[in-house]
């Protein structure tokens, strides 16, 4: 019995000692959550603009062409509960302005409601201070989400895919265009992102709701905008989902009618090298959209 205990103590050991060591590894690694969480500590008071978003935001506007005051929290698939959440979370007296993506699934995805999303919210907890969820919950571990846990375990090997600048702001893309190389990824794309459930479909529009209100409260300027797609994309989106982001959006503009909205989606002076793939701009089409969103705000503002 002694001898079968021991075995059992030593094959526990020959499993938990890699698992923590991994887990403490990919821990260790730069990311932009991180590196956001250390920047707004020392520099939310400073703040006076703030994109926020999913990827479309996070590769697509560019902080620096903003003013000297503003910064990125857009991170790819983050979704409005977490918008809403970083919006709150720091201290940022002098905030005058905030820009939020309106996309194809921003209007339906929500991490926690959502087992295939929900290894992005980890992010939150273990490197954004985020109290809600506990430590010791799901959120509190890389390891329990597989094939996340591998992608990161990967910079062992090779160098990691993800840059990005001293504003936030993503350049993992570069100046490459699928698009332009022929590879045109709509249809898959739209395919990829047609897939939520009502509950998700409700949380998101709840807290894009509290995001106006929140705004509207202190008078900050909230800029929702909708980002290029290539026609591909567009062609392929589901009908039904796009009903409902139109009521949705109608909803919240008569709502709240000081908030701004900017469409660029079939904008057409966007061109097949602006784009990364379907859905996405590179650095060339990032440059390009945030310049016409800010001409856009200053006609109106």
């Amino acid at each position: 019995m002694k001898k079968f205990i021991t075995d059992i103590f030593v094959f526990s050991l020959l499993i938990l000692v890699p698992l923590v060591v991994s887990e403490l590894y990919v821990r260790s690694l730069p990311n932009a959550s991180r590196y956001k969480h250390t920047y707004m500590q020392s520099h939310s008071t400073e703040t006076e603009t703030l994109v926020l978003g999913n990827s479309h935001t996070y590769y697509g506007i560019d902080p620096s062409m903003l003013g000297s005051h503003a910064f990125s929290l857009a991170m790819p698939s983050q979704t409005y509960r977490y918008d809403y959440y970083l919006l709150t979370h720091y201290d940022m007296p002098r905030l005058k302005t905030v820009v939020l993506s309106v996309t194809y699934t921003s209007m339906f995805e929500d991490l926690d409601t959502n087992d295939k999303l929900r290894c992005w919210a980890v992010r939150y907890r273990l490197y954004m201070d985020c109290d809600l969820h506990s430590s010791l919950s799901q959120y509190g571990f890389e390891f329990l989400y597989v094939p996340s846990f591998k992608e990161k375990l990967a910079s062992l090997w090779r160098k990691p895919l993800e840059r990005w600048d001293s504003l936030g702001f993503g350049t993992s893309y570069g100046h490459r265009s699928l698009i332009a190389e022929g590879r045109d990824n709509g249809e898959a794309r739209a395919r990829e992102n047609t897939d939520a459930s009502d509950t998700s479909a409700t949380v998101s529009r709840e807290m894009l709701h509290k995001i106006c209100e929140w705004c509207g409260e202190r008078g900050v300027r909230l800029v929702l905008v909708v980002t290029p797609t290539v026609k591909s994309f567009r062609d392929a989106c589901d009908p039904g989902r796009r009903k409902a982001i139109e009521d949705a959006l109608c909803c919240v503009l008569s709502r709240y009618p000081w908030v701004e909205f900017y469409d660029f989606e079939a904008d057409d002076r966007f061109v097949k090298s602006d784009f990364y793939d379907a859905d996405h701009l590179n650095l060339l089409g990032a440059h390009k959209l945030t310049l016409l969103l800010k001409e856009a705000m200053s006609i109106e503002k």
